[in-house]
């Protein structure tokens, strides 16, 4: 087993802040993992409407994916919430440690966490995870055209927290681009051998945003083994309410990936 941790890189989920997941990522690097937050373009996009998928994992690719592997030979674990799972898993492509490791390169992604987050086949996009369109508390084209904002968010993205944390955590949501929403996902990683027995899910049963039976829905439609663990909680919760149960799913996910070797 590595004697150390690999480097997470985290991706974020539509509307949230980056100041969402500052405890989230503070308990990691006190965990001892080296964790870098990804930005991409549909988060608070300067130009909507050329923020779609494509374009998001494009940026977390060459923005901070590949210079983490490529110029600082580094083994990543690549975790992801909500939407940070399109751009995330598919950024991953070609970039196992396996396969790195195959080709005499240094290092490379050791596996795939998903948090509550959409696990879509290629071609496919969020609407059509959600049945063809996006559910009605989002607000397409607000607070302007082609832009979104979900409504009533504390009920659909933090319902369990404490009512003064969710208020402010809903007063700091940003605008996501629709396109992100209704443009096909890149291929993901997770459909080559790399990533065998290398792909965890954290499950929130209480969520408003992705239900629990949605989450099992897409993760049986991979056609791939999951390890699955499960927090009692709303879509926000595993970074503001039940943190620490978050960081030590994400410890004991790690493990398991490690324990497989290169």
């Amino acid at each position: 087993m590595a004697t150390t941790k690999p480097t997470i890189l985290f991706i974020p989920g539509a509307w949230l802040h980056p100041s969402t997941y500052d405890t989230f990522i503070s308990l990691l690097q006190d965990s001892s993992f080296p964790t870098t937050y990804a930005a991409y373009p549909s988060l608070d996009p300067s130009d909507p409407a050329n923020a779609d998928a494509a374009a998001d994992t494009n940026d977390v690719l060459e923005e901070s994916l590949f210079p983490l592997i490529e110029n600082e030979g580094k083994d990543v674990v690549i975790v992801m919430h909500s939407y940070g799972g399109v751009p995330g898993s598919a950024a991953a492509k070609g970039l196992s440690k396996v396969r790195r490791t195959q080709e005499g390169k240094r290092g490379g992604v050791v596996g795939l966490i998903h948090i509550s987050g959409f696990v879509l086949p290629g071609g496919a996009s969020v609407a059509d995870g959600q049945g063809g369109q996006l559910p009605e508390w989002v607000k397409e084209n607000e607070p302007s055209p082609g832009l979104t904002l979900p409504d009533n968010p504390i009920a659909i993205l933090s319902a369990d927290l404490d009512p003064l944390i969710a208020k402010e955590n809903a007063s700091r949501l940003v605008p996501h681009a629709l396109l992100a929403f209704k443009s096909p996902a890149p291929a993901p990683a997770w459909t080559e051998p790399g990533f065998e027995n290398r792909l965890a899910y954290l499950a929130c049963a209480e969520d408003q945003a992705i239900p629990k039976v949605g989450q099992e829905a897409m993760m049986q439609g991979t056609g791939m083994s999951w390890v699955v663990r499960e927090i009692v909680g709303s879509h926000n919760s595993p970074f503001l309410k039940k943190t620490g149960e978050a960081v030590q799913a994400v410890e004991e996910f790690v493990k398991g990936f490690l324990s497989l070797g290169a």
